[in-house]
């Protein structure tokens, strides 16, 4: 669960274990309410990226976390 305020900067990405981003999913302002966002296991650029463990870091302005987030195909 996150918290932030309404109008101020969400960053979501994904990066592989070597720190090299693979995908933005989300670089917007805070918004009322709750959301989902969902990585169809995807690249910025369309590729379909490998089996392996990814970090996914969310950023707010008070705050930065990150989760590992394996992913099998």
């Amino acid at each position: 669960r996150v918290e932030a305020p309404i109008g101020s900067r969400l960053r979501l990405v994904v990066y592989d274990v070597q720190g090299r981003r693979a995908r933005t999913l989300l670089d917007t302002e805070a918004w009322a309410g709750r959301g989902v966002v969902r990585w169809d296991g995807r690249t910025d650029d369309g590729a379909r990226v490998g089996s392996g463990v990814y970090f996914v870091k969310l950023v707010t302005p008070s705050d930065t976390r990150s989760v590992r987030l394996p992913l099998v195909r």
